[in-house]
């Protein structure tokens, strides 16, 4: 299934749903009777299997039933506007976990998963602006297949660790690169990777039953239409396992995400003629196999 959080104008009220095999989109939160269906997707992500249950149910009775009276329950994508799928406890991000985009950037790889954490501020949703700061003019894009927790859990081991996976989804790990790359020989990474809207998420969460090998997945990214990285999640160096058996070490809780490292064909690697930095009014659609696109176009922050 895939889920996602939305809003339908002129109204601010943010709703849960999922997306029919029809292409429409059901309105979890206004199905009737609502015993047993979630709300919102961590109070499903919380539930597990039971809540995954009534939502199968919801949807089964909303496909065979007669199309929507006054009270709608299902809407067009196009009539709606999204919202970050879910709001994170914390967002743990895998760098250098693609040996070409290391050696791009001029980089080693790590000796184990290692990286750094986004911040929730910095969620931004499917057809959102990203909004490029003032003082940087080296934003770039990263596509990053991520991975939703669906249970708490400490010192996970790498065999089990896809018990504790509810879906994935995409991130796009915006950076101001000259800001990162000074942070670095700080000692932290911070700002550079954390402004508003440096990460877009979504379009939705796409439940694990759907990708039976989340690292056999092409992974592209197009800026205004041209191919910017074309790879697969078969070349991460640490695969999934790995990383949540790494940062289970501090802790994971249901809703969390894993961020697992994106491939080369970022700006900060290109050596060609011009600059491949973003610009307002670029558009930047990353795309992962069996997830869908996730699309932003970039605007000036006020």
């Amino acid at each position: 299934m895939k889920f996602l959080t939305f809003r339908v104008p002129p109204s601010r009220r943010a709703r849960f749903g999922v997306l029919l095999a029809s292409g429409k989109v059901l309105d979890l939160t206004s199905v009737q009777p609502r015993q047993g269906v979630p709300q919102s997707l961590m109070a499903c992500i919380h539930r597990g299997a039971k809540g995954l249950a009534a939502v199968r149910m919801a949807v089964a009775k909303a496909e065979a039933a007669e199309p929507d009276g006054p009270s709608r329950i299902t809407f067009g994508v196009e009539e709606i506007l999204f919202l970050p799928p879910l709001l994170p406890g914390k967002i743990l991000a895998v760098g250098r976990n693609y040996g070409e985009h290391a050696a791009e950037t001029g980089l080693s790889t790590y000796s184990r998963p290692s990286g750094f954490v986004k911040l929730t501020s910095s969620l931004a949703a499917h057809e959102q602006p990203v909004k490029k700061p003032r003082w940087t003019e080296t934003l770039d894009y990263e596509n990053e297949l991520a991975v939703v927790i669906g249970r708490d859990g400490t010192s996970v081991p790498a065999r089990r660790a896809y018990d504790y996976v509810f879906g994935y989804t995409i991130m796009n790990d915006v950076s101001a690169r000259e800001v990162q790359n000074q942070e670095r020989r700080e000692g932290n990474i911070l700002v550079g990777k954390n402004f508003p809207t440096a990460a877009p998420l979504g379009p939705w969460v796409v439940t694990k039953d759907e990708i039976p090998d989340p690292h056999d997945l092409a992974l592209v990214t197009r800026v205004n239409g041209q191919v910017r990285q074309n790879s697969t999640t078969k070349d991460q160096i640490f695969h999934i396992p790995e990383q949540i058996a790494w940062y289970s070490q501090a802790g994971l809780q249901a809703g969390d995400l894993i961020a697992t490292g994106t491939p080369a064909g970022v700006a900060a690697g290109y050596r060609g003629p011009g600059s491949w930095y973003l610009q307002p009014g670029d558009v930047v659609e990353c795309e992962i196999e069996k997830i869908g696109v996730l699309r932003n176009r970039i605007a000036t922050q006020r």
